[in-house]
């Protein structure tokens, strides 16, 4: 019972945002003891170690991520402006649903839990979304169910929905021992190969079974690619596309509702919250540099649109895919030919259930190995919308945008 799990809240591959599950969380035999020990949904035993975040306690939070990821490449005066912006300016505050904060008895903050407010409308009717996101706890706090205390505390809000998109295997467990469930239909990645054979010797490298052959090899896998993307009848044949047209704040905001209102859950943008929404995305360099692309017709209609960070050489990661069912393989093969020209050897994203059948044809390979997507909600119609894919939840939508989520 000494030593609690450790994992990661988000990316698997570079973990910056943790939650800390003891092993007593991870069965429902256990989930069920909880309960009997008064840590069960909307209750935690110690109230009084937790709190509201405040701004004043951005030092200490900051230094308990720096303990807690000591890989982490981002200097404390970094991360004090980071947690200041995503916490206290960012466009949604709400004092109702603070982040909140775990402290032992001498009063030393030992426990973080971040909370985003969202705004977002169910059948036209708003309603209180609140995102979790940098779940963390110090290894060495004497209280076993700490973690437990601060999820609890969280689901205890006055949120109509709670949801996180970067969630790994021990969060599920947390959040579904309390009450909340994995949303399967959000929770699938797919990934589209550009050139096979350099995306192959790029996994081989991250998996560190690089050796001196593999240089020979690269050159060949280099021709291998070329051929490929020009041959007709290979399945990584690139059809020329129309030069991307980028996109402005104001068209986003003017066309997200139309293409939005097809489904009944749905987020609630204004001209403040979309442009700091997209000056946070614009600043996370890890996966490249954020593009996008409005799509139309041979009429000039706006058809959708997309938005993914560019990473020549390596894996273009998607941000925001928009487009309707007539539309979506134009989207997407406007997306794979410019992420192909830039000299991306594959491009990834998560799934919207809505074309699942569109992303097959179009060769893309599925996994369901990445960031989950989790939510708790009392109302049962917010939570079929969201299990039945009848919910608009990109990746601006959730966590994964921000600058310490790795993706």
């Amino acid at each position: 019972m000494r030593k609690l799990i450790n994992q990661v809240s988000g990316s698997a591959s570079r973990p910056l945002a943790s939650g800390f599950i003891p092993p007593i969380c991870s069965t429902s035999k256990n989930a069920a003891a909880l309960s009997k020990a008064g840590c069960a949904q909307n209750t935690y035993a110690h109230p009084k170690r937790i709190r509201p975040f405040t701004p004043d306690d951005i030092p200490q939070v900051v230094d308990l991520h720096r303990k807690v990821f000591p890989e982490n490449s981002f200097s404390a005066a970094e991360l004090q402006t980071h947690f200041r912006n995503l916490f206290f300016e960012n466009p949604w505050c709400d004092e109702d649903l603070p982040s909140l904060v775990y402290r032992e008895d001498a009063g030393k903050i030992c426990g973080f839990y971040g909370v985003i407010p969202r705004r977002m409308r169910m059948n036209g009717r708003p309603i209180r979304t609140a995102v979790s996101s940098q779940f963390m706890v110090d290894p060495s706090v004497r209280n076993r169910l700490a973690a437990v205390e601060l999820q609890s505390a969280f689901f205890a809000g006055p949120q109509d929905l709670s949801f996180t998109d970067g969630a790994n295997e021990a969060s599920r467990r947390i959040w579904e021992g309390l009450g909340g469930m994995t949303a399967f239909p959000y929770s699938v990645h797919w990934t589209r190969l550009l050139r096979p054979s350099q995306y192959f010797l790029e996994r081989w490298k991250e998996r560190r079974l690089f050796s001196p052959l593999q240089f020979a090899v690269g050159p060949v896998s280099a021709i291998i690619d070329f051929f490929a993307a020009r041959q007709r009848s290979s399945p990584f044949h690139q059809t020329e596309q129309p030069p991307e047209e980028n996109f402005t704040r104001e068209i986003l905001l003017e066309q997200l509702p139309k293409f939005a209102a097809t489904k009944s859950l749905c987020p609630d943008y204004d001209e403040r919250s979309l442009r700091w929404l997209l000056e946070q995305a614009s600043q996370k360099k890890h996966h490249g540099k954020l593009r996008n692309s409005l799509v139309r017709n041979d009429c000039g209609q706006i058809e959708g649109w997309y938005m993914y960070y560019v990473n020549p050489e390596g894996i273009s990661q998607v941000l925001q895919i928009v487009a309707t069912k007539n539309s979506i393989r134009r989207v997407l093969d406007q997306l794979f030919f410019h992420a192909w020209r830039s000299g991306s050897s594959a491009v990834s994203g998560r799934m919207d259930p809505e074309f699942t059948t569109a992303f097959s044809e179009e060769r893309c390979l599925f996994s369901f190995t990445g960031p989950r997507m989790l939510l708790h909600s009392k109302r049962a119609d917010l939570r079929e919308a969201v299990q039945q894919g009848d919910a608009f939840l990109t990746r601006l939508e959730g966590e994964w945008w921000m600058r310490l989520q790795g993706g």
